[in-house]
């Protein structure tokens, strides 16, 4: 059932009201305050009331709660979250539903903000930053690539740049909702017909069907993604038919102002024949280490195929002045700001990273940031419709 804008403002304006502040969830829960609200539904802050915790709460919208195929989509991104153990993936405490049948999902709660937003407040990163944050990110989908999960839906609003506990950057993958699951499940959600994913960001063989993705798909999206940060805009531009049309017949213009290396390897994740892309995400990991931070670790987890193996990663979740500080390496003068976000002279703020005139959108975004991709925009993660060639 399609909903109309006037429709989905209705809802919205719903779900503010039932979760709103002080609103009681589950027996446990307390809502402190919603943090973004959209046509599928609403993610609040909140805190456990037995254990002082704060935590991030997803919910759908009342009628997409009624929806099998968006139930279990909604299960399934709870589930996979759940399954990984990277320290890249936000973490999936519980998932539970309300008296009324309506699911909902407990996740962590991160400060920071996502890389759509570092870019749009400081434009193209350092190529050493940018290797730093794929590689994080790299760690997460190697992990899910050993286990048959395929992401399908990688952009920067779905890299979150949150803060450890040391200040040192910490890059989260968000929003496997529209993840792909090796097994008969993911083809009784998935139609033929489907095309699922941000076409910004889509592989030319998602645009045939949602299918056909597997983990080059994934590593196409990563390459239009580093383009992006290194150049400051994405390789294909334009509306959605005419990016498919890029996509699929154009080849991506060449990243420039850059290392040769570091171009050569966003071309190849940029192949338009996926034998012709890195084939797996060690061969890309491989290619950036060259322009990793000094001294930066690359062993994570999944980089054999196995999905059990759990390498030694202790110096990717160092900072860079830590790194730097090591045994027999010079120090880092002190203060140094977190890579891609402006230096706050107090404590670590995320809106520090917003230049003056920010909208207040954005801005809100920030403060407390629920990983909610899923449920706060409806840009582009399912887009049903004939696929190309159908």
């Amino acid at each position: 059932m399609a909903l109309s804008r006037s429709d989905i403002a209705g809802n919205v304006g719903k779900l503010e009201i039932v979760y709103a502040a002080g609103a009681r969830i589950a027996g446990k829960y307390r809502v402190e305050r919603i943090l973004g609200s959209g046509g599928m539904g609403v993610v609040v802050a909140a805190e456990h009331e037995e254990l002082r915790s704060r935590v991030a709460l997803k919910f759908l919208a009342p009628e997409l709660a009624q929806r099998a195929d968006v139930v279990e989509r909604f299960l399934r991104e709870a589930r996979v979250c759940a399954q990984l153990r990277s320290e890249h993936v936000c973490r999936v405490s519980d998932f539970g539903r309300l008296e009324t049948g309506a699911p909902y999902i407990v996740m962590e709660m991160l400060d920071g903000l996502d890389l759509a937003n570092v870019l749009a407040a400081n434009g193209a990163l350092a190529v050493p930053t940018i290797a730093s944050y794929i590689v994080q990110a790299c760690d997460a989908l190697a992990e899910a690539h050993a286990a048959g999960i395929v992401h399908r839906d990688l952009k920067p609003a779905n890299l979150f740049l949150a803060r450890r506990r040391d200040g040192g950057a910490l890059i989260k993958v968000l929003d496997f909702g529209v993840a792909k699951i090796q097994g008969p499940r993911d083809h009784a959600l998935t139609r033929t017909d489907m095309i699922v994913g941000s076409p910004l960001y889509m592989a030319p063989e998602q645009f045939g069907s949602a299918l056909a993705a597997d983990a080059r798909s994934d590593i196409w999206s990563l390459g239009v993604i580093l383009y992006e940060l290194a150049a400051g805009r994405p390789p294909f531009t334009g509306p959605a038919v005419d990016i498919a049309f890029q996509i699929d017949r154009e080849p991506a213009p060449r990243l420039t102002g850059v290392p040769d290396g570091f171009a050569r390897a966003v071309a190849r994740c940029l192949d338009k024949a996926p034998e012709r892309r890195f084939q797996r995400i060690a061969d890309l990991v491989a290619a950036l280490r060259p322009f990793l931070p000094r001294d930066a670790d690359t062993t994570i987890r999944g980089m054999s195929g196995n999905p059990d193996e759990v390498s030694d990663r202790s110096t990717l979740r160092m900072t860079p002045q830590q790194l730097r500080a090591r045994p027999g390496k010079p120090g880092a003068p002190a203060g140094a700001p977190l890579p891609g976000v402006a230096p706050s002279p107090s404590a670590p703020s995320p809106e520090a990273a917003y230049p003056e005139g920010t909208p207040p959108l954005m801005k809100a975004q920030v403060a407390d940031a629920a990983i909610a991709s899923f449920v706060l925009r409806g840009d582009t993660h399912e887009v049903t419709g004939p696929a190309r060639g159908a």
